[in-house]
């Protein structure tokens, strides 16, 4: 019984949930059976423990002492409770939302032809949707309900009078458009995650014309979806992307902390593939969003900062040589790390700091206890020993670390092919530079060609930098 539909939903009650969700069932309004009752106060008293486990056996002996146990019914009076704290959920759910609670009693109150009852039904749920702050997709669906349920309020009256039907259809044509283009969005995200899943994107590209043509991108939850979607798909404009930053920046109270977060992720995701292309300029941009993301909070979830956006925001920061910045955030922000991952995170991303300051002793140290299964992580830690090595003239332990991980590389067949030829060629240009004339000035600039023509290739500004004879 442990995995018990019921023992799961009381398991997961808060105590102020469980407190009115007694009174509820106290309610002869709502339940009539005192064997519910008691079987949850037992529930709720034995389930508090998360190791404990519900046994129906128990269970009786505390709703029915003097009876034996009888399957049937002890199925019967968990099922009764399970409806009973279903109904208060919901209840509870719709009481707290004034727009929702209030367009339900339109419909109520249209159905019975309460007139004055409807218009003030009708009245409070358009000034209580128009008064909160959201303008998402929620929004635009209750938009469209209230004006469905006008409508059908005044056809009731009269046919020949003017109706709403132009508003109506307006609001549903705005929030098709801003549900089909935030799921697309999504559809885009997740492909480039598992892309052995497909989807079809269906009415997407009529729907991106169509928000086009009829002026819907002024309006919030239809503009930066859009925004967001065509950034992903065409990265190579621009536009896209300055007006979803644009939209991160400025309208943000118009939607759900959570939908903020996955546009936070969608426009910062834009940015490491612009850095990871050499444009440095999008560094700045990633570190802002990156601080206001964690400021706000919107980068956490459920209090945790996952270990590729910690590891993303200092990567952001050392990019621009806002050392403080990235040192300082990797000891403020720890403790948001997953405990288990916490240690090597840390260490990983400190390494990653001391390298850039030129402290390698320090960035070495953190590297050799580095032990982290994470495969991208492994490959950044042994390209920055690589660099080290490099700088440091120790040339024997660079040529046994560029076999290994040329070896490494070959055998991970789940690596992002791009990302494996960027490494790929980074080890082979750095094979190149080993055996370069630094004073044959022929040799240096065909190897400066070969860095600045060679793509998909990490690594090309420190490269460069060596061919400059500029280590630092």
């Amino acid at each position: 019984m442990q995995k018990s539909v019921l023992a799961e939903i009381v398991r997961a009650l808060s105590k102020k949930e469980s407190r009115d969700i007694h009174k509820w069932l106290l309610s002869p309004a709502h339940n009539q059976r005192q064997d519910v009752i008691r079987l949850f106060e037992y529930m709720h008293k034995s389930l508090s423990d998360a190791d404990t486990a519900f046994e129906k056996q128990r269970a009786w002996k505390y709703v029915y002492p003097d009876e034996p146990f009888d399957d049937a019914r002890m199925r019967q009076v968990m099922y009764f409770l399970l409806k009973g704290i279903e109904e208060f959920l919901v209840f509870d759910d719709y009481a707290n939302d004034p727009v929702r609670f209030n367009i339900a009693l339109t419909r109520i109150y249209r159905n019975r032809n309460l007139t004055k009852a409807y218009r003030q039904a009708y009245r409070i749920g358009n000034d209580s949707l128009e008064s909160q702050p959201l303008r998402n997709h929620f929004y635009l669906m209750h938009r469209y309900f209230l004006e469905q349920e006008e409508y059908e309020h005044r056809m009731t009256i009269t046919q020949n009078a003017p109706v709403n039907l132009q508003e109506t259809a307006d609001a549903l044509e705005q929030w098709f458009a801003a549900e089909r283009l935030r799921i697309s969005k999504d559809m885009l995200a997740h492909h480039r995650i598992l892309q052995t899943i497909h989807y079809d994107y269906g009415l997407q590209n009529e729907i991106l014309t169509y928000s086009e043509q009829k002026k819907l991108l002024e309006t919030p939850a239809v503009g930066i979806y859009y925004y967001a979607y065509q950034a992903l798909t065409n990265p190579q404009n621009e536009d896209y992307f300055d007006e979803l930053e644009r939209s991160l920046h400025q309208e943000m109270e118009h939607f759900h902390r959570s939908e903020v977060r996955t546009l936070y992720l969608a426009a910062l995701n834009y940015c490491v593939a612009k850095i990871n292309q050499g444009r440095n300029d999008f560094a700045s941009r990633a570190f802002e969003l990156y601080k206001k993301g964690l400021k706000t909070g919107i980068l956490l979830e459920n209090n945790l900062v996952s270990r590729y956006t910690f590891g993303n925001a200092v990567g952001a920061a050392l990019k621009i040589r806002e050392f403080g910045w990235a040192e300082k955030f990797i000891h403020d922000f720890e403790h948001h790390l997953d405990e288990k991952h916490r240690k090597s995170i840390v260490n990983f991303n400190l390494s990653r700091v001391y390298f850039e300051k030129g402290d390698y002793d320090k960035a070495q140290r953190l590297l050799f206890d580095f032990d982290y299964d994470d495969m991208l992580l492994n490959i950044i830690a042994k390209t920055m020993l690589l660099k080290i090595y490099y700088e440091q003239g120790e040339f024997d332990a660079l040529e046994s670390l560029l076999e290994s991980m040329r070896i490494y590389l070959q055998r991970k067949e789940a690596l992002d092919p791009a990302r494996k030829s960027a490494y790929k060629n980074l080890i082979s240009l750095m094979k190149k530079l080993l055996n370069l004339n630094p004073y044959s000035k022929t040799q240096t600039e065909r190897m400066r060609s070969l860095v600045e023509g060679t793509d998909p290739l990490m690594e090309r500004e420190w490269l460069l930098r060596q061919l400059d004879g500029n280590r630092r």
